[in-house]
């Protein structure tokens, strides 16, 4: 593939991209097609845990961790579950979702990385996670966020999908803080420019793609302003807790609604809700770690 595909992000110049860095973004292990299946019936208005039993069973390794979690310590139990449906009732929806998302992207996220300062021990993925539950609290309070809220939580998942290829190039092989000036002269492109373009190599709604591409930029963000504005919000409110950047989480840092006034204004979001916002996120959080040692 050559730099002038049609899936270039826009307004990047791909004069100055290394041809090593798009063979390296091609390679990356794809999200499975899981994915856009839970998706789309996440966003049926009704659907019943025979649905999900549909969509799963097409994944094996996805499963065998549902069935391994259900049948832990974390939930109490009188028999053995041996089926989806009963997998699905027994730990509900939202402990479903975490579990697809962390199953279809482990190939990505649990990844080490040798230059970016999180955590050794797996801090990209709850990173990766965390961002992407947090994303998705923030676009169900808004309205003014035009992404719907699995498509929310997938962009958070993803936002810093492009810093696995630019890890590779950076020098020092140490991990410190990265800076977007330090990722363009290494690849010729900053980490949210080459998520889009792997979100796109995907086929990810163009939502998604492009409010991972203005994260940083939000307002520049055109129609998806209000989606990349979430994420950006979801994003500094983990970053309150350096989640990924410090194992075990610890969540206890208040997250004042002042610290983060002008994101929480362009998503009209209510000052009186904002401790009942970052309570969801706490909460939706809860359970990470325990999923991610059920492997």
């Amino acid at each position: 593939m050559n730099a002038t595909s049609t899936l270039t992000p826009t307004g990047t110049d791909w004069k100055t991209v290394r041809f090593e860095v798009l063979e390296k973004t091609e390679a990356l292990p794809s999200l499975s097609i899981v994915v856009s299946e839970f998706l789309a019936l996440a966003r049926r208005e009704f659907f019943t845990a025979k649905d999900f039993e549909t969509v799963i069973s097409r994944d094996q390794a996805l499963v065998a961790r549902l069935l391994k979690v259900a049948n832990s310590g974390l939930y109490g139990r009188s028999k053995s579950i041996t089926s989806i449906p009963e997998a699905v009732v027994l730990i509900g929806v939202d402990n479903l979702k975490k579990i697809v998302y962390a199953v279809s992207s482990e190939g990505l996220t649990k990844r080490r990385m040798e230059n970016y300062d999180y955590h050794p021990d797996q801090g990209f993925w709850l990173h990766s996670m965390g961002v992407g539950h947090a994303t998705r609290v923030m676009v169900e309070a808004s309205h003014r966020c035009p992404l719907h809220a699995e498509e929310g939580f997938v962009a958070g998942l993803l936002h810093d999908v492009g810093k696995l290829v630019i890890d590779e190039f950076l020098p020092g092989g140490q991990p410190r803080l990265i800076s977007r000036e330090d990722e363009v002269e290494a690849v010729g492109l900053d980490h949210a420019e080459l998520a889009e373009y792997i979100l796109k190599l995907w086929n990810l709604p163009v939502s998604t793609s492009a409010s991972v591409r203005h994260h940083h930029d939000y307002k520049n963000g055109g129609e998806m302003s209000g989606g990349a504005a979430a994420l950006a919000l979801a994003q500094a409110v983990c970053a309150t807790w350096d989640l990924g950047r410090t194992i075990p989480m610890d969540l206890s840092a208040e997250v004042p609604f002042e610290r983060f006034s002008e994101l929480a204004e362009f998503l009209a979001l209510d000052p009186t809700k904002w401790d009942q916002i970052i309570w969801n996120i706490r909460q939706s959080l809860v359970g990470l770690d325990d999923i991610f040692e059920s492997d």
